[in-house]
């Protein structure tokens, strides 16, 4: 049952991890089913298996500990690496000749928020598979304490996605949070304190989609129905018009909303829909997502500070706080005119977060991303990006027909594992000195993000 975020609600409570072996095998046994029956995967690719093989080995072997930083393009990669850990690891094993004594499995790092749209039985089942809640918006000590523990002593790694949220493109790696290497390191240097000699490595993984080119059909159909949704009346598509069409939606739509936003929120610039220069177009997204978040921020009194990304969680987090009240000891004994006044409070928090969700999915949408390999699989996940923004403008319309997003066919899965990267080669310059902790950190980042991009294979056109 979905969580009414628009009436006051008890403190968010976090759920440890507790690793249960039984719901474990049993999630594993569904997960190959799970990924062709309700995530469309009929094809499975795995790339350089071996990497992660050799890894596991020396970790079952007590020579090395490891993180895997992960690609976050969707909400189905959770399950692409369930099967890279019980089935493509095991398989490359075998192949291998190498002796497993267990079956691989991760510890992960997950959004508390999560359960709040999937449903509350995240909260028994992603503890039970050893997941570890984090709050996104703020410094999250104790769970920060129990990602150390569970890298340095667990009896398994920790899987973490450094893009933090789905980025819902494939073939384009996000800006990284820094937080997978900072981890890194205060691993590396738990390792060093107790006097353990073990090798603390980095291990990243690339998680790919792609479409076939039986979709162009639904591609087409979905681009009409959009305009037709919009008010605009255009001619049937063809192949030579299907970009032209779907950028001058992306110019249309970035228009109205913001001369939307102009008329209601403040005097925002027009966008003027005659230039079709791809730069200007782009210049022009960042500014409608900055100023949304600016009316979002405006309502809570925060300041504008870091990335769009950042600006996000701290916006959410600070909804949380008005909606999840810590301060208050128990709901039930508040007075009607106190539950009254911290519904209401609750209620302006949802409605202005309801703005930082528009400009969350907008950031995720950029004006080249097809035009420079317009295939089917750059075609749709830019479309399922231009969708969720308008489910979420039309999400109080119970006839809306953007209720559902659209079924774009089979899928094919390609799972890629990077060379490690040694945390621990890095630690004497990280702890020369304060500046060096700061720059060793960027360029592990950099580094992560460079071999997730490396990872990236063209689809098909």
């Amino acid at each position: 049952m979905a969580v009414d975020l628009t009436r006051v609600q008890p403190p968010l409570k976090v759920y440890p991890p507790k690793a249960n072996q039984f719901i474990l095998k049993i999630i594993r046994l569904l997960t190959p089913f799970w990924l062709r029956w309700q995530c469309g995967i009929k094809q499975i690719e795995t790339r350089y298996i071996d990497r992660l093989v050799e890894a596991t080995k020396k970790f079952q072997d007590g020579k090395s500990r490891y993180m895997l930083a992960f690609r976050h393009p969707t909400t189905d990669d959770p399950f692409a690496m369930l099967y890279l850990l019980a089935y493509a690891v095991p398989e490359q094993a075998r192949e291998m000749g190498i002796k497993l004594t267990t079956l691989p499995h991760s510890g992960f790092v997950y959004d508390r928020g999560i359960s709040l749209w999937a449903g509350d039985y995240i909260n028994w089942l992603f503890p039970a598979l050893g997941g570890i809640s984090i709050f996104r918006g703020k410094l999250d000590r104790p769970a920060l304490n129990l990602m150390r523990k569970q890298i340095t002593n667990g009896d398994s790694p920790l899987s973490m996605a450094p893009e933090g949220g789905t980025n819902g493109k494939s073939e384009t790696v996000a800006e990284l949070e820094p937080g997978i290497a900072q981890i890194g390191f205060w691993a590396a240097e738990d390792l060093q304190k107790e006097g353990r000699t073990e090798e603390m490595l980095i291990i990243p993984v690339g998680i790919q989609y792609e479409y076939s080119t039986e979709a162009w059909g639904k591609i087409d159909q979905t681009i009409t129905t959009i305009e037709k949704e919009c008010g605009l009346s255009n001619p049937a598509i063809t192949p030579n018009t299907r970009y032209q069409r779907l950028y001058d939606l992306g110019i249309y739509l970035v228009q109205w909303v913001s001369d939307y936003y102009k008329a209601f929120y403040g005097n925002y610039a027009k966008i003027d829909s005659t230039n079709n220069n791809s730069e200007d177009l782009a210049i022009s997204l960042q500014e409608l997502a900055e100023r949304i978040l600016s009316v979002a921020e405006m309502n809570f009194g925060i300041k504008a500070k870091g990335t769009p990304i950042d600006r996000c969680r701290r916006l959410e987090q600070a909804g949380w706080d008005r909606i999840f009240r810590n301060d208050i000891k128990d709901i039930e004994q508040l007075s009607e005119v106190e539950r009254g006044f911290a519904d209401q409070l609750a209620l302006e928090a949802s409605y202005s977060n309801w703005h930082m969700r528009i400009a969350e999915s907008i950031i995720g949408v950029t004006s080249d991303y097809v035009r420079q390999h317009p295939s089917p699989s750059r075609y749709i996940e830019v479309l399922k990006l231009m969708w969720s923004v308008l489910q979420r403008v039309t999400e109080r319309n119970q006839d809306s027909v953007f209720k559902e997003t659209p079924n774009f066919g089979d899928r094919k899965l390609t799972i890629s594992v990077a060379e490690p990267l040694s945390v621990s080669e890095r630690l004497s310059e990280y702890q020369s000195s304060r500046n060096s902790a700061k720059e060793c950190t960027k360029k592990l980042t950099e580094e992560i993000h460079v071999a997730m991009k490396n990872l990236v294979l063209p689809s098909v056109m």
